[in-house]
């Protein structure tokens, strides 16, 4: 059984989840629901949602193998979950087509991780904002939204690179619901205006049942920070006992 500890906001896509799914392994995860945000100053960290025993950066997602090896950051943790698929592969064999899709998924790993920048920026203060990370920010968004609209109508397979732009766009769509303030530049930002093709192909990713098996679904497990050390615990036995 492999562990994944990972925020189960399911408002937005997991491309983490969506490749899990995609090669027939989701069966085979047990899911640990983590908020690394609530580890705050004070908190009793034996009930606290610290992973830190296993990934120093105290990050998710994090995923843990049967033998209690630990793998992080959402591009590795895809690439061992392709490396043992049960049904499709996510990552193209080598050539154009593989090319094609890391960069996809290079561009919506960044629009993702700096649009996480963006929110946690207006978790301070607005006289503290720094307006210059939005308008840095913006006219890379626009451009890589621009030029995915006018690539999206040649689209016609389903990899690594698509479960990362739909990790992304969901999540610059709705990133408002994180913070109470509007956006200073773009507060009613709407993706899909002038982006027919991006659109479209947005609509139809999302009945896969990759993205069904998640999206817009209430988690359904124990969201306990006991829950969370259970987990730690578990894998820390593992290692222990496979160095034995």
């Amino acid at each position: 059984m492999l562990t994944l500890f990972y925020s189960p906001f399911h408002t937005f896509i997991h491309k983490v989840l969506v490749t899990a799914h995609e090669c027939g392994l989701w069966d085979d995860i047990d899911f640990v629901a983590t908020f690394p945000f609530k580890n705050l100053e004070g908190e009793d960290q034996g009930d606290a949602y610290d992973i830190s025993a296993l990934n120093s950066l105290d990050k998710v997602p994090t995923l843990a193998t049967e033998t209690g090896q630990v793998i992080y950051g959402s591009q590795a943790i895809c690439e061992f979950l392709d490396a043992n698929s049960k049904a499709r592969r996510m990552y193209p064999p080598p050539g154009p087509g593989r090319w094609e899709a890391l960069t996809r998924l290079a561009t919506g790993d960044t629009i993702f991780e700096t649009t996480v920048q963006m929110v946690a920026e207006q978790w301070q203060p607005k006289e503290q904002w720094n307006m210059r990370v939005f308008q840095s920010l913006w006219p890379k968004y626009i451009a890589a939204l621009d030029r995915l609209d006018r690539e999206a109508r040649g689209w016609r397979d389903f990899d690594v690179g698509h479960a990362a732009l739909l990790h992304a766009i969901s999540y610059l769509g709705f990133r408002a619901e994180f913070y109470e303030a509007k956006d200073p530049i773009h507060p009613n930002f709407n993706w899909r205006e002038n982006r027919p093709a991006l659109s479209d192909w947005f609509d139809e990713a999302i009945t896969r049942p990759s993205v069904l098996a998640h999206y817009n679904r209430d988690f359904s497990g124990d969201t306990s920070a006991a829950r969370c050390q259970e987990a730690v615990r578990r894998v820390l036995a593992l290692q222990e006992a496979h160095r034995a």
